[in-house]
């Protein structure tokens, strides 16, 4: 029977998706059952999309001429997913149908992270306008990215008083343009030789603006609770919201603290009045550059080396999927390429930093990147079960990692329904309601009448990722429809061709 309904699902999709790229027709979603991002229970409705905006919300709601009217027999409805830490900017404009993240329910992403942002942002966002995507697109202000455009590519050491009085400036002028804060990558080489003080000065300007301060803090490794520390600093002295982005315990030497240790930051920042949320994603793997591992940039110092190397999991845990210089070895574990080359790990780990140089020297074009395993399943289930933690994918349209493909529906298949680590109306609310509070977002993240018709169509008793290391782009199952502004951008798991997606800046968000 299931299987039968799946074909008349698809057969009705396909026709619906040829109508509706003739003109977009006002729809009727009847039997749904709704889960509307407040976090409670779900309820059997009708729900009524009138333009671009949910119309109207009840029991036996009696179609309408002129409507499309689809039977859903019980499938669950959601507001679109917002995706708190997206790199899915980059190549955007090239794959407007963004179908590795719509695929997985998502319809607005938070790009800008990890201190790297498009500049200037008023370009960007005036070419979104002119060629909109599927989804819709808001933006942070990275620090990096204002340091480039002030000290060039002498960027390891702290900026001086006149240069951070020009990033300031810089930083008002991108947030005018609806940006939604600023956001820092202090692990990476750009901003990591960036003072406290530089960081404070920055987000004062932000604060200003009623934005907030989103961050890949100084060290997730060892030294990743000063990190917290220096976090709640900067909230509390810019006077401005804070978020850690993807938060996790990254070494084997904090694994299994989570719970024991990190109450304590959430207590601090409530005692002292500083609003502290976070993001993660569900995965023990992580993907980006091999110096992030030594946090001290002591890349040739073999006893640093071997520790890095345990602490990620060993050589056999640190996978290779991008290396310029000899592409063939993508793919391979670190391990694997010592051996292959005739050297120890440690020592394959050093050819490859010398032979990619630092990311920031002038002409550097020779690059790396790497999954490494250096994260406890019991500290990323805390994290993922906490009512406070909204949900990331870190991932990129066509990236390495599985994360791009596959974040949120692994999160409802694997973690609510199969792990039950959270409960499911939970899982929606951090997906939804409350990633759009912290972003502003006064219409999205619910559904109600008067919020904008970004939604998802889903099953959950199917809904599952499968993208994987060796297939990161595999699709998902069990999200059939995904809408944005009304309009249906995946239909029977495939994009439609529509791309009704918006800029939200932060000007208009209500915020």
């Amino acid at each position: 029977m299931r299987d039968m309904m799946q074909r008349y699902r698809r057969f009705m999709a396909i026709g619906i998706l040829a109508s509706s790229r003739v003109l977009a027709a006002d729809v009727l979603l009847q039997d749904v059952r709704v889960y509307d991002g407040g976090g409670g229970a779900p309820y059997r409705a009708d729900v009524r999309i009138q333009g671009t905006r949910i119309a109207q919300v009840g029991p036996h709601l009696a179609p309408r001429a002129g409507e499309q009217v689809r039977a859903e027999h019980g499938l669950a409805l959601a507001p679109g997913f917002i995706d708190m830490h997206s790199h899915g900017d980059r190549g955007l404009l090239q794959d407007l149908n963004a179908a590795t993240i719509a695929r997985q329910g998502v319809t607005t992403i938070l790009v800008g992270q990890d201190g790297d942002s498009q500049y200037p942002l008023a370009e960007y966002f005036a070419s979104l306008q002119r060629t909109p995507a599927a989804i819709n697109v808001a933006s942070m202000v990275g620090q990096a990215t204002l340091r480039e455009q002030v000290m060039g590519k002498d960027l390891y050491r702290a900026s001086t008083p006149a240069e951070l009085e020009k990033m300031q400036a810089l930083l008002a002028r991108e947030l005018s343009a609806g940006a939604f804060g600023l956001s820092t990558g202090l692990e990476y080489e750009a901003s990591h030789f960036s003072s406290t003080e530089e960081v404070v000065g920055l987000s004062q300007v932000a604060a200003a603006t009623g934005g907030f301060y989103i961050s890949h803090v100084r060290d997730e490794a060892d030294r990743v609770f000063d990190s917290y520390d220096e976090i709640l600093r900067i909230g509390r002295e810019a006077h401005i919201p804070v978020e850690i982005t993807h938060i996790k315990l990254g070494s084997t030497g904090v694994w299994h603290q989570a719970a024991t240790r990190m109450p304590k930051y959430f207590a601090t920042a409530r005692a002292e009045h500083i609003d502290l949320t976070a993001d993660v994603y569900p995965y023990t793997y992580w993907h980006s550059t091999i110096r992030v591992t030594i946090p001290e940039r002591d890349y040739f110092n073999p006893a640093r080396v071997a520790k890095a190397i345990g602490d990620n999991g060993g050589p056999e845990a640190i996978r290779l999927v991008r290396y310029t210089p000899e592409p063939a070895l993508a793919g391979q574990t670190l391990g694997q390429i010592a051996r292959g080359w005739g050297v120890t790990p440690v020592e394959a780990f050093m050819k490859i930093v010398r032979a990619t140089e630092a990311e920031i020297e002038p002409g550097a074009d020779a690059m790396e990147e790497i999954v490494a395993a250096s994260i406890s399943e019991d500290d990323l289930r805390w994290f993922i079960a906490q009512p406070e933690i909204m949900f990331c994918s870190d991932g990129e349209l066509h990236g390495a990692h599985p994360r791009g493909a596959g974040t949120f529906p692994r999160i409802l298949g694997r973690y609510v329904r199969e792990e039950k680590v959270l409960p499911l109306p939970l899982a929606i609310r951090k997906m939804t309601a409350l990633p759009a509070q912290r972003l502003g977002l006064a219409d999205r993240g619910r559904i109600a009448g008067g919020y904008v018709a970004d939604l998802v169509l889903f099953d959950p008793a199917t809904v599952l990722d499968r993208a994987t290391i060796e297939q990161p782009q595999a699709a998902p199952v069990g999200i059939p429809e995904v809408m944005v502004s009304g309009e249906w951008v995946i239909q029977a798991g495939e994009p439609t061709g529509t791309h009704p997606g918006q800029v939200l800046r932060r000007s208009e968000s209500g915020r």
